[in-house]
């Protein structure tokens, strides 16, 4: 009896002693993260038959329980992956914020306004050198801004994706802490023995893990955790297969797994959030930056290649880009312009050259016509060539290169051609036979035009072959069919089309230049009559044209005699004045009272004089001047980079024209050459607010504000996406402290109930041993 008394007190004794370092064990861990409150299974021992009663024999320990629960810690390994995820793209979005500086002096939107106020004030005073340089500085510096947000962006790409690599090296050393935990945990349990605190590491380390890459495990009956990323093996039972990550030279990550080559998909955690600024975020942005730039650069150097430089014009000019030979066939003059590998497309259009006398002023203007669809570079640099006083060649880097004859210049400006009348077909010296309206002429296969000159008769017949559509044969197509006619040539006749009018002329001039027009079943559709003779004679009316074209759209006048009869000498003689759709602009009166060489205002900023001479209606005298508020719609001069402002196709590579840059006096001001005129930089200015297709008709600043929006955006939505993950994990976390978490009150009270208890026990040991020794005494 009294050795089962004592057996009770002692175990009474072991089991407080035992529930109290667990009371400690808790109590010293409170603080430690991801600790899991532990507690002592105690049981009763079973009952001994003693004096035939029942009597209990105490108690024992079964086993320290962890005090967990396993649903709350699946979703708390959930949440810190998608809280990692929003943390990362916050601190990577926070420095694209600061990359950017806006709102604030030091973005692109200042520089953009600083670049648009220099040339404001510029426009204000195109002659002062001062703000001439002040502009090409502010240039500089707007450029320089690009380059840096580029670098910048591609900066904060890079170092993104070494974040990847870093976190992915993290995770691959968590990895391998699981599989040393898990054969520490299946080592300890299978000796019957609880691994509460190693459980409490690994579930942390799962924890940190999913912080990384989102994951999912399971736990096998042997306590071993297997961990998978994307669907793929992590930690098996006793090994990790490592992360790799591989960054290639635009910034982009791809992800896999040991023994796969198949790329591995992470939905969260922090490689999912930075993996997705890497290859999707950021390079969006930079391809939007770019965007903007390139359009920069082609609007600028759309206005400014057009323009004409301080000195009036170019003796030389090399270009920026070269061209390509696309079809590796060694010759790069066979290539089509539009596939040239120029950066910049070459549409169909019209380019215009000047050609501008050093010595009297006068500007000869050639129009040089593309065809997207079959003009070769060749064939572009041949029609440069036929202009007089230009040189053009590709160099041996394949820039072309342009060059001006001796005592002229050149430059591809709105001019208007000071002496319009290059054929002489107003009231020139040649004799000259005009259509009497524009074409297109309805003529039929077989037509004639039948001719007498210096050497006798002779007759042109035209054929369906001759023409695009023969019903609807132009000035131009007629003219060709006319001057390859050897009879034709042979009497010293030539055809040329002037305003979309056909007018056949003598190459000679003066009293004894003539010829007839016989007959010929096409004249009728040209207006001509039958039986007409045309001379030429000695004097020369030479129209000249003067003043800046002020008109928003291109257009073309033709001048045309109203009437037959002498300049300042017929009475009522008014030549009429036609825009390129046939409409009456206005009437100027020439005859009796007009003196030779006075200028009469025409409109849209446009004059014209006439020297002495005769003019006649009767034979189609006219002569037609191009009024260009465009004068490249080909965008040639821009795909070469000819007379730009900024070199580059990008934001990284936009720079100042490096000639330009040392030589202020390059900055094209004005568009047609005249003093005060500021129309190129009136044009820029325009810019700032004006819709452009290539922006899908945002304006500079339009675009760029909505660029920096887009960011603010993107940080505001993310920002407010982390409240509420965080409030989530944070409710998580609280519920977890309520369950697993250590009170240090209520462990306290449990100290004091088992302290109780053991001194119970002792006081019961006492009171056994007391009895058994007064048991002795009386036996």
């Amino acid at each position: 009896m009294a050795s089962i008394g004592l057996n009770i007190g002692l175990q009474a004794l072991l089991t407080s002693q035992s529930a109290l370092d667990i009371v400690g064990h808790n109590v010293a861990n409170a603080n430690t993260p991801g600790y899991s409150r532990q507690n002592l299974g105690i049981s009763a021992n079973g009952a001994l038959n003693l004096r035939g009663l029942s009597i209990g024999s105490g108690v024992h320990a079964d086993i320290v329980n962890r005090t967990v629960d396993n649903l709350l810690q699946t979703r708390l390994v959930s949440q810190s992956s998608a809280l990692a995820r929003l943390d990362s793209q916050l601190d990577v979005m926070g420095s694209i914020e600061a990359l950017l500086g806006e709102p604030g002096g030091l973005g692109l939107s200042a520089g953009l306004d600083s670049f648009f106020s220099s040339i404001s004030e510029f426009s204000s005073s195109p002659s002062e050198l001062v703000l001439r340089t002040g502009m090409v500085q502010s240039a500089g510096s707007l450029a320089s801004q690009f380059n840096q947000l580029a670098t910048g962006l591609s900066t904060l790409q890079s170092d993104t994706a070494n974040q990847v690599k870093y976190n992915i090296g993290q995770a691959n050393l968590i990895a391998q802490d699981l599989v040393d935990l898990n054969g520490q945990i299946s080592e300890i349990e299978a000796a019957g023995m609880p691994a509460n605190d190693l459980r409490d590491q690994r579930q942390q380390a799962l924890q940190q893990l999913a912080q990384h890459v989102d994951i999912g495990y399971t736990e096998g009956s042997n306590g071993i955790v297997r961990v998978t990323v994307g669907g793929r093996m992590l930690v098996g039972e006793t090994r990790a297969y490592e992360l790799k990550s591989k960054v290639d030279q635009t910034g982009g990550v791809t992800l896999n797994i040991e023994g796969s080559t198949i790329p591995l998909n992470v939905a969260r955690g922090a490689v999912s959030g930075l993996e997705s600024l890497s290859q999707g975020y950021i390079p969006g942005l930079q391809q939007n930056l770019d965007h903007f730039a390139r359009n920069f650069i082609l609007e600028m150097n759309r206005v400014h290649s057009t323009g004409v430089p301080a000195s009036g014009g170019f003796t030389q000019l090399t270009a920026e880009h070269a061209v390509l030979d696309q079809d590796l066939d060694g010759e790069l003059r066979d290539e089509l312009l539009s596939r040239a590998g120029l950066p910049f497309d070459v549409t169909t259009g019209s380019l215009y050259v000047n050609i501008t006398n050093d010595n009297t002023g006068a500007t000869n203007t050639q129009r040089v016509d593309i065809d997207s669809s079959s003009t070769t570079v060749g064939q572009f640099i041949d029609r440069l060539n036929e202009i007089p006083g230009m040189n053009a060649s590709l160099n041996g880097s394949g820039k072309l290169q342009l060059n001006s004859n001796a005592g002229v210049k050149f430059d591809f400006g709105t001019r208007l051609d000071s002496t319009p009348d290059e054929y002489g077909s107003f009231g020139g010296g040649a004799a000259s036979l005009g259509s009497q309206g524009a074409g297109p002429f309805a003529l039929s296969n077989g037509d004639t035009f039948d001719f007498t000159g210096p050497l006798g008769a002779f007759s042109v017949s035209v054929s369906t072959a001759d023409f695009a559509e023969i019903s609807q044969a132009t000035a131009a197509e007629l003219a060709s069919v006319l001057n390859a006619d050897a009879n034709f040539q042979a009497n010293g006749m030539r055809a040329v089309d002037v305003g979309g009018r056909l007018v056949v002329q003598t190459t000679n001039s003066g009293a004894t230049a003539s010829f007839d027009l016989t007959g010929g079943s096409g004249i009728a559709a040209l207006g001509w009559t039958a039986g007409t003779t045309v001379t030429g004679q000695t004097t020369s009316v030479a129209p000249t044209i003067s003043g800046s074209y002020s008109g928003a759209n291109s257009d073309q006048y033709s001048f045309v005699p109203l009437g037959d009869g002498t300049i300042g000498t017929t009475p009522g003689l008014e030549v009429g004045v036609y825009d390129q759709n046939g409409l009456l602009v206005t009437t100027l009166s020439v005859g009796e009272g007009y003196a030779p060489g006075t200028e009469l205002e025409v409109a849209d900023g446009i004059s014209v004089s006439f020297d002495f001479g005769s003019l006649s209606a009767t034979h189609g005298d006219v002569f037609a001047v191009d009024l260009l508020a465009d004068s490249d719609t080909t965008d040639v001069l821009v795909a070469f980079g000819l007379n730009g402002l900024f070199t580059g196709t990008d934001a990284a590579t936009m720079a100042v024209r490096a000639d330009l840059e040392n030589d202020p006096n390059l900055l094209a001001a004005s568009g047609s050459g005249a003093s005060g005129d500021n129309q190129v930089l009136l044009d820029m200015l325009r810019m700032q607010t004006e819709g452009l297709e290539g922006l899908d008709g945002s304006s500079f600043n339009e675009f760029y504000n909505d660029f920096v929006g887009d960011v603010g955006f993107k940080v505001s939505s993310t920002s407010n996406a982390r409240e509420v993950e965080g409030y989530l994990m944070e409710n998580l976390e609280l519920r977890r402290e309520q369950v697993s978490g250590v009170n240090v009150d209520e462990e306290l009270v449990k100290m004091i109930e088992f302290e109780q208890n053991f001194q119970a026990a002792s006081r019961y040991i006492q009171v056994v041993n007391d009895i058994h020794n007064d048991l002795l005494q009386i036996i």
